[in-house]
């Protein structure tokens, strides 16, 4: 009887994990919508609003590769797991390296990069957008 609950469990876990594996195998385009940081930035009159930040995003093992105005980043990723308060775990992933942190939903093709440089507390940024499969 155990044994089974156990096997069951392994296999719902499975099946949860199948999609974001699965859809994290294309690569996707990321649109930066809104970025804010600690240090404000002083935007003269007349200037041209900020134009959004666009970035591709490839899976490929345990690694994810954010390519960006020509310069590649490289992040480990893992599971994002269900926080001990929610029920059922999401089918999205966190990634990270050095001081770039990154998560990206795969439901709804969102994502949200934090950028936290503990040497230089001005260096702290946060940006959220859209993704979409290539």
């Amino acid at each position: 009887m155990i044994a089974n609950r156990v096997a069951l469990a392994g296999a719902l876990l499975l099946l949860s994990v199948a999609p974001s594996a699965a859809q994290l195998r294309r690569p996707m385009a990321c649109t930066e919508e809104v970025s804010v940081g600690l240090d404000p930035v002083v935007i003269p009159e007349g200037a041209k609003p900020h134009k959004a930040r666009t970035f591709s995003v490839v899976s490929s093992g345990g690694l994810l590769t954010v390519i960006s105005a020509g310069r590649s980043d490289y992040y480990e990723c893992q599971i994002a797991s269900p926080r001990l308060n929610e029920r059922t775990p999401r089918n999205a992933i966190k990634c990270q390296n050095g001081v770039y942190f990154l998560l990206i939903d795969l439901n709804k093709m969102n994502f949200v990069e934090a950028q936290l440089n503990p040497e230089d507390r001005n260096e702290v940024k946060v940006s959220y957008g859209t993704c979409r499969g290539v």
